[in-house]
């Protein structure tokens, strides 16, 4: 086939997955599975070889993505289950004081969200949320609290691994995770303060009243997990150092890599410590036994909390890899290049064409993660023509999951989870979330691109 008809293919393919998702209300694994299928067929791809590609295409991204995901959840839920969020905004609280509120759970957003699905993390932390913003006499505006908490969760979620898009991404861009982490955590950083300042702004422009006590979210109850009393909690430093433990792990494997040779023993002791998922084993067991045995769980509460934690990363989990299948599709079938050489040659920049690639597709079917999983397998074999160094295809991911932040609005589960949880009207959510969203995802382009000259210099 000519380049031109295998372009064509490639945008055909992703304009029927956005169809399927949007218009056909398709679950994504299934858009994603039936369109790598269609793909196959379309490039005249043997009948016979179908299925054995897209099983191929499944077991490369989910043999390490899988591990990941579901370490990181079960984590993430003994963390929650702890009582380790309440911990951290109860700590910043009082370290920042009432006034400072906003900024408070903005950073403890940040923190808890690194382990924790935005989701899973927003509904987690509403009743802390809503109790703290409670406690403010005057006329209150919930945004004040709201908008910072799920600026920080979702910024962490789009950029950070061991979020399953950007871990996804990575797989597909043959980026080094830990380089992945190690660089993302300079944007997500100056997006989050961005997005604290940004959103007292707003709340001097958006008000949404906060629902009166007794009020359940959105119809929902509100998590009865993290009602418990002060002595059952644990010290905020404890919690801290659940979280960093597996983080620290991984940056020291790539550390270790860059600093000292292959035969080293100290470096293949990190190799294996490192690894993402022994990283986040380690941290799992470190949790299980400082979080849940020493402060009293029997082994079957342990298995409950862990089991707990697997039903949130099915689907996740699927649409994952079902992204990485489609991935697959394209490189297999040529598609991928093609797209690769049509990019390359409007001139524009790669971390541009990254960026806006991500946010197109976020803004048409509302997944960050699918948004990222789309768009890595188009951008990664322009990466490859470009010659582009370990830390260069790193940042590219990172801009990736950058611009899966961007123009996120009514097609985005995240947008009705959080604006009816809070109970912020969806005129009020466009004109908050919306914007932060957008504005934020910008910036983080913007430290991308400062930070392009300076990547380049170590690869």
């Amino acid at each position: 086939m000519t380049p031109t008809v295998l372009v064509l293919l490639g945008l055909a393919s992703v304009a029927a997955i956005l169809l399927l998702i949007i218009k056909a209300k398709a679950h994504p694994f299934l858009a994603l599975l039936i369109v790598s299928v269609a793909l196959a067929l379309a490039a005249q791809v043997p009948m016979a070889e179908v299925v054995p590609m897209l099983k191929d295409g499944m077991g490369k991204t989910l043999g390490n993505v899988a591990l990941i995901v579901t370490l990181g959840a079960m984590l993430g839920r003994i963390v929650e289950v702890s009582g380790g969020a309440e911990v951290l905004a109860r700590s910043l609280l009082k370290a920042f004081g009432p006034k400072r509120a906003p900024w408070a759970l903005g950073a403890a957003s940040f923190l808890f969200g690194i382990p924790v699905f935005v989701d899973v993390a927003t509904i987690v932390l509403v009743p802390i949320v809503l109790a703290v913003a409670r406690r403010i006499t005057g006329r209150v505006n919930m945004l004040a609290y709201a908008l910072p908490t799920v600026m920080a969760l979702l910024t962490v979620h789009v950029v950070l691994p061991p979020h399953p898009g950007i871990v996804g991404g990575a797989e597909s861009m043959g980026a080094d995770v830990g380089l992945v982490l190690m660089i993302g955590l300079v944007p997500a950083v100056v997006m989050w303060l961005f997005s604290q300042v940004l959103s007292g702004f707003l709340v001097h422009r958006v008000h949404s009243d906060v629902p009166a006590a007794g009020v359940a979210a959105a119809g929902v109850a509100e998590n009865e997990e993290t009602e418990l009393a002060d002595h059952e909690l644990p010290s905020a430093g404890l919690v801290l150092a659940m979280i960093l433990v597996p983080l620290v792990l991984i940056m020291s494997q790539t550390v270790s890599a860059l600093a000292l040779p292959e035969d080293s023993t100290v470096r293949g002791f990190f190799d294996l410590v490192g690894a993402s998922p022994m990283a986040l084993l380690i941290g799992v067991l470190l949790a299980i036994a400082c979080l849940g045995l020493a402060r009293g769980w029997g082994l079957a509460r342990v298995e409950d909390v862990l089991a707990s934690a697997l039903p949130a990363t099915a689907a996740v989990i699927l649409i994952t890899g079902a992204g990485g299948t489609f991935g697959y599709v394209l490189s297999e079938t040529g598609v991928a290049d093609a797209v690769a050489d049509m990019l390359t040659s409007t001139g524009l920049p790669i971390l541009l064409l990254a960026w806006l690639m991500a946010a197109f597709i976020r803004a048409a079917q509302g997944s960050a993660t699918v948004a990222t999983m789309t768009t890595a397998p188009l951008i990664a074999p322009m990466a490859v023509a470009a010659g582009l160094s370990a830390p260069q295809i790193a940042l590219v991911t990172v801009t990736i999951g950058i611009g899966s932040m961007a123009l996120s609005h009514v097609n985005d589960s995240l947008f009705w989870v959080w604006s009816r949880y809070f109970r912020v009207g969806t005129s009020e959510a466009l004109r908050s979330y919306t914007v932060a969203t957008t504005a934020t995802s910008i910036v983080g382009l913007g430290v991308a691109a400062l930070l392009w000259p300076l990547v380049a210099m170590i690869g």
